[in-house]
């Protein structure tokens, strides 16, 4: 017993020191750290603090916690949970992955009669489209500029509850009239709070122009989602090509790449959005015959596309999404004349549809 006694209170001794040397070996650490390397962890911090409360922040190891607040409905409770790793890249450079986690609660209860068990939180799917637009605005801010995407995606898993019920307090206690007959008073709405802007950050170092910096990231993420494409994995290729029209939203290629990505997957709406998307970017300009080479190159089973694109056109002969669609893929095969006929059938719908009219005119010019 004595011995057990002289063990406790030798640890409690040497607790307090051992705390002591931890904190000064991290301390160690972090002042040996490159400046670059701390510059970039501030970066991701402060990104990531504009989409979810921090939660913590490891300088040492380059990892960023943070996490939505937990909301609830009449069956679960759930959560989005975010974490941006700083990863070392050749040259003394370093880069932040980011993963956007959704989270239910799926604990039961227990009828033992031994306590009820621990909370358990189980990932149900990731939030890609967030995480390339916190990874995007992650770059430019290194690059000593702040923007946003212009259409944020909701990463919430459910809607927003309605408003409750009315009650019935309030159907049994109405408000008691003025004995004079004066009406009630309105009460004045509360004014909002002006948002505020962040001022960009302005780097300790020297960084190199914006303009080239995007224009590389643009062609790196298009050769990851032509390499995913490539592999089947459209899910992936969607990711980057979404990152690449978040860089350079101007330029053509990314939105007509996104388009293909969509088709494979068979989603026609955000296919046929893409496109709009590349229309406008041309701003009537031809599209580029090495950028139509290079769509021409992606997809192994063009001529499958087309046809499943027919079949379903054939079955919904009013979605106007699908068939605009199909028009491209056409253009895309060489099949100018079916192109043609699929795109003037758009216009005889609506013969004011811009991209109808633009993809026209690349067949007119295939054609000549």
């Amino acid at each position: 017993m004595r011995k057990l006694l002289a063990l406790l209170i030798g640890a409690c001794v040497l607790a307090p020191v051992g705390c002591q040397s931890l904190n000064r070996t991290l301390k160690t650490k972090l002042n040996q750290l490159p400046p670059r390397y701390l510059h970039t962890v501030d970066v991701a911090a402060r990104v990531l603090e504009r989409h979810f409360p921090l939660m913590n922040v490891d300088k040492v190891h380059g990892v960023i916690q943070a996490s939505s607040p937990v909301r609830a409905n009449l069956y679960t409770k759930y959560r989005t949970r975010a974490e941006g790793r700083v990863m070392a890249l050749a040259g003394g450079d370093y880069d932040v992955q980011v993963r956007v986690v959704n989270e239910l609660e799926v604990s039961e209860p227990t009828s033992s009669g031994r306590g009820q068990p621990n909370f358990d939180w189980r990932a149900v799917g990731f939030d890609h489209v967030l995480e390339a637009a916190i990874m995007t605005e992650i770059q430019a801010e290194l690059q000593g500029q702040t923007i946003t995407a212009s259409q944020k995606p909701s990463y919430n898993l459910f809607t927003r509850p309605s408003p409750p019920p009315l009650r019935h307090r309030d159907l049994l206690r109405p408000p008691v009239p003025d004995p004079k007959g004066n009406p009630a008073p309105t009460p004045k709405p509360t004014p909002k709070p002006e948002a505020k802007t962040l001022p960009p950050s302005t780097p300790s170092h020297a960084v190199a122009p914006q303009a080239p910096r995007r224009a590389q990231l643009c062609r790196q993420y298009l050769a990851l989602g032509d390499l995913y494409a490539k592999r089947r994995e459209h899910k992936k290729a969607v990711l980057e090509y979404q990152r690449a029209t978040l860089v350079e939203p101007a330029r053509v290629a990314p939105h007509l790449s996104l388009a293909n990505a969509f088709t494979a997957l068979e989603r026609y709406d955000a296919a046929a959005a893409a496109l709009r998307a590349a229309a406008r970017s041309a701003n009537g300009k031809p599209l580029a015959a090495a950028d139509l080479q290079r769509l021409r190159g992606l997809p192994h089973d063009l001529g499958q596309r087309v046809l499943l694109l027919k079949g379903w056109c054939k079955k919904n002969p009013a979605d106007g999404n699908a068939r605009l669609v199909l028009g491209y893929h056409c253009l895309l095969a060489d099949r100018t004349n079916e192109a043609r006929n699929t795109l003037n059938h758009i216009l005889e719908a609506n013969p004011q549809d811009p991209t109808a009219k633009f993809f026209i005119r690349q067949v007119a010019l295939r054609q000549s």
